[in-house]
């Protein structure tokens, strides 16, 4: 096989192992989702909430590759079922901060109900190699 034959290969290889991640990553997140009436992107920006404790809608949009106006809108509708809360801060009111409430992040935690924690041990060790071979990858 030659260079450029085991490079197209490889591309190949690759791309077809991404999308399989994706896909499955997808179905996961549905599975965790069934009783819940939230979309991946609603449930993602939770996680992310809880994770960092807060962000600005500038913020949200980028991590989400959307409009500041689709991540207001999402916002909204998190704030109107009583999942996040906005906070402005003293410094400046005109920075308006993205919190989770207590409810959001029991919302989040119950959506792990029906895995045992040896399952998410499990889950958690296998993305986090993964994590490290695409820092490896992309560094």
């Amino acid at each position: 096989m030659s260079i450029e034959q085991q490079k197209s290969q490889a591309v190949h290889n690759l791309m077809n192992t991404m999308a399989a991640v994706q896909k499955k990553s997808q179905i996961f997140v549905e599975r965790i989702n069934q009783q819940e009436s939230l979309n991946q992107n609603q449930i993602m920006l939770l996680f992310q909430l809880r994770l960092t404790g807060s962000l600005n809608i500038t913020d949200i949009s980028e991590r989400f590759v959307i409009t500041p106006g689709a991540a207001s809108s999402m916002c909204d509708k998190l704030e109107d079922a009583g999942l996040i809360e906005r906070l402005r801060t003293k410094e400046d009111r005109r920075v308006v901060n993205i919190v989770i409430t207590d409810e959001g992040t029991r919302r989040i935690l119950k959506l792990f109900d029906s895995f045992e924690a040896i399952e998410l041990e499990k889950f958690a060790d296998t993305l986090q190699k993964v994590n490290e071979l695409m820092n490896e990858i992309i560094s």
